[in-house]
């Protein structure tokens, strides 16, 4: 059984023109594949690409063959052919080179028809298939990939795709210089503005990766990742010590999500100093909150070390316990302040000379670790208890998720890969 697969053309001008793209011999024996094989729909999509840009291309080139000025007819002078780099292959395409008419008053005599049309010789959905596939594997297996489900040209290579993603996020960090860093307007603009969508939940957070120009060393990898109700999230991950625009990136991943001057925005953080100055100026009406996952966290380092000096002492050790769980409890009720005086209480009596514990120094270390870090983050450590009873987002373990996405995952830190900042 044969099966011809011809495209029909109508054009502006009402011509309508029939073309043969390929013939297809297809048998109805037992065992044979039935429908399209997967080298079939290459050829045939392949085949199709090249009618469809060559007739377009063709199109444009008559549609601009008369001077704007004058209307003139410009004169052919001759043809060459370009390579366009496409999902489908490549396609040579026939570029009129013409004269240019007296009254353009151009220096140049002749030019290209097409340049103008296609100054890129790739296909944009060629770039961004290689793109976000590049960014979500590894460069040899995106063009594997490619090459197995496409009709992509033979000479696509990794170090090519490499090239275009590159190019691509230049591109878009270029745009990102006409973008502001901060919200703009006063509050009078904000109350005529429209009424708001459902409040934005951010949360930032850092990881680690190993750095390839120093392999004894890691840089970090700041990523974040905000959501709504009624909004599917969105995703960032940037290196600070290398990122010049950090704050024009995060509001452009808000702005992406719909933020409006005046919706309601909270930040969650670890508390860090670099997370703490990229998300404070941005928002004048934003909260800000210390996560409790980092907080219980380091809780439950203390209490490790509180039942280690239970075996040791036991009586010094119960009451550690119950002077942590004490910190804790206020902690979570949002009072600071009482947290820091239940945790001097733990550090005086865990420094204390005559407590029987070998690891005494490094208790002594982590309270004096908390202690600090609750001193420098007490304004962002709201209510937790209330905010929970009612719903509200008090933690960044969804953030964590996005630090595996695309720190663990996408960096593969189970092969101890290594990386430039850039």
């Amino acid at each position: 059984m044969q099966f011809k697969v011809q495209v029909v053309i109508d054009n502006e001008a009402g011509e309508i023109l029939t073309e043969d793209i390929l013939t297809l011999d297809r048998s109805t024996d037992e065992g044979d594949l039935l429908g399209l094989s997967l080298a079939h729909s290459k050829r045939l999509l392949k085949k199709l690409q090249q009618h469809i840009v060559q007739q377009q291309a063709k199109q444009y080139t008559e549609a601009h063959r008369c001077c704007p000025h004058c209307g003139k007819k410009r004169r052919i002078k001759g043809y060459y052919d370009i390579q366009y780099r496409t999902l489908f292959g490549i396609v040579l395409i026939p570029n009129t080179r013409l004269h240019r008419c007296q009254c353009e008053g151009i220096k140049s005599k002749t030019f290209g028809a097409l340049n103008g049309w296609l100054s890129d010789h790739n296909s944009p959905e060629l770039l961004y298939i290689e793109t976000k596939w590049a960014s979500l594997m590894s460069y040899g297996m995106t063009v594997d990939l490619l090459k197995d489900v496409l009709p992509v040209s033979d000479s696509l290579d990794a170090e090519t795709v490499r090239h275009h993603l590159h190019t691509s996020a230049a591109r878009q960090d270029a745009m990102l210089k006409d973008q502001p860093r901060f919200i703009s307007g006063c509050q009078n603009q904000w109350e005529q503005l429209p009424r708001p969508g459902k409040p934005l939940t951010v949360g930032v957070d850092g990881g680690y990766v190993r750095d390839c120009n120093n392999r004894k060393s890691n840089f970090e990898v700041i990523v974040a990742k905000s959501f709504s109700k009624t909004e599917s999230p969105k995703r960032l991950g940037f290196v600070q010590a290398l990122d010049k625009k950090p704050e024009r990136r995060l509001l452009k991943m808000l702005r992406n999500q719909g933020l409006q001057e005046n919706q309601q925005i909270s930040f969650l953080s670890d508390g860090a100093d670099n997370v703490r100055e990229l998300q404070q100026l941005m928002h004048p009406e934003a909260e800000h909150i210390l996560d409790w996952f980092h907080l219980a966290m380091r809780f439950t380092v203390l209490n490790q070390f509180a039942k280690g000096v239970c075996h040791s002492d036991p009586d010094e050790g119960t009451e550690l316990l119950k002077m942590l769980e004490s910190a804790k409890w206020y902690l979570w009720h949002g009072n600071a302040e009482q947290a820091l005086e239940k945790l001097d209480e733990c550090y005086w009596l865990a420094d204390d000379p005559e407590l029987q514990y070998s690891k005494s120094r490094k208790l002594v270390q982590h309270l004096r670790d908390m202690t600090t870090y609750v001193h420098n983050n007490a304004y962002l450590i709201p209510n937790y208890g209330e905010k929970y009873r009612y719903g509200e987002t008090i933690t960044t373990a969804f953030v964590e998720s996005t630090v595996n996405e695309v720190v663990a995952k996408r960096m593969v830190k189970k092969q101890q890969m290594q990386w430039s900042q850039e």
